[in-house]
């Protein structure tokens, strides 16, 4: 019952939210109130940066149009324009709504607001169907039927007066009752449809980094990565890279050591924050200055990593990551004199990196 009892809160909620831009359609355009709106309305649907993951345009006309009983009240040639735009402002979401006339006036405007953009763009499609039904043509309108065309004139009717001779023996008749009134139905809640779900969108992209835990000294990288994304969640498959660096574990003994490893990443995001799990393999390469010989040992490391996402354009976002990752398989070199060198029991690395959207 609380389920029934919140969709219908949400529903009456939306309506009043729908009511100012109704209120104002009606105030500004009563011509075209009584003419209903030539060929619908042209619809034009913005998505600013940071809302990659929205629904597009062809989920928005579906929302509008089963709230209409099927109608999708957009075409090309409509007499009125409707600007949509959704733009994202810190951790919400906020969509507004503008409607014009043929001229360019305005006749209404309307913003909303919501953490998921999936429900602001229902939202935006329940309040379009409200501002809208009044002002389509009888023809488009749910539930109308047209009128049927009449086939000649009505016979006449026989004058209220006129009625047939009353015989004297005939006892009085008795005044007809009036029919009962048919009880109309209680209306039903049309119930919100469920906003569309984000799509899928592909990202690539490529950063520099600081590590250090791995090595014996702090070490310069590269990444790579690949994945998907949706609007609050991501799954990337990563690449690393250590550029080699010089060590002396004593004495007359150099090295270089070096490393290559892999990692999957699942990441949740909220707003321009997101964290990580991270699973890491790889290995560590050795190289002995003097000898020239290369040696290459096994790692693996299980860590954490957070950031913050500043988006750039439309396709383009810009992170900055900190990470702590547990090495559970570390690397040893264990010299035949002299004493050896290990990787340390925690690693750490900060980044700065650049993804693309498709």
């Amino acid at each position: 019952m609380s389920g029934l009892l919140l969709v219908r809160h949400r529903i009456r909620r939306m309506r009043r939210a729908a009511l100012p831009l109704a209120a104002s359609l009606f105030l500004a355009a009563p011509g075209a109130l009584a003419q209903g709106a030539p060929g619908g309305a042209r619809l034009s649907y913005t998505r600013g940066p940071g809302t990659e993951g929205c629904p597009e345009e062809p989920s928005l006309r579906e929302l509008v149009a089963s709230q209409l009983g099927g109608v999708d009240p957009f075409g090309h040639d409509g007499a009125w324009h409707i600007e949509v735009v959704i733009r994202r402002k810190g951790p919400v979401f906020q969509g507004e709504i503008a409607v014009h006339d043929r001229d360019g006036r305005e006749l209404g405007r309307q913003e909303l607001s919501s953490p998921i953009c999936g429900v602001l763009v229902g939202d935006i499609g329940l309040s379009l169907s409200i501002a809208m039904r009044p002002v389509l043509p009888p023809r488009l309108v749910p539930g109308s039927a047209p009128a049927a065309p009449s086939s000649g004139p009505p016979p006449p009717s026989a004058p209220e007066d006129a009625a047939p001779p009353a015989s004297p023996d005939a006892p009085a008749r008795a005044p007809a009752s009036k029919p009962p009134r048919p009880v109309a139905a209680p209306a039903r809640p049309v119930p919100r449809p469920r906003p569309p779900p984000a799509r899928r969108r592909l990202q690539l992209g490529a950063g520099v980094l600081l590590g250090a835990g791995v090595a014996p000294s702090v070490a310069v990288g590269f990444s790579g990565f690949a994945g998907a994304r949706w609007e609050r969640f991501s799954l990337s498959l990563e690449a690393r890279g250590d550029l080699p660096i010089d060590a002396e574990p004593y004495r007359g003994w150099t090295i270089g050591v070096s490393g290559l490893s892999g990692s999957l990443v699942p990441c949740g995001h909220a707003a321009w924050f997101f964290g990580c799990a991270l699973a890491t393999a790889g290995a560590v390469w050795h190289v002995r200055g003097s000898t020239g010989r290369e040696l290459a040992l096994p790692y693996a490391a299980l860590g954490l990593r957070a950031g913050l996402e500043v988006p750039l354009s439309a396709r383009l976002v810009g992170q900055l990551t900190g990470e702590l990752s547990l090495n559970i398989h570390r690397t040893h070199i264990r010299p035949i004199r002299g004493e050896g060198w290990s990787a340390a029991p925690v690693s750490e690395a900060v980044a700065l990196r650049l993804l693309a959207f498709f």
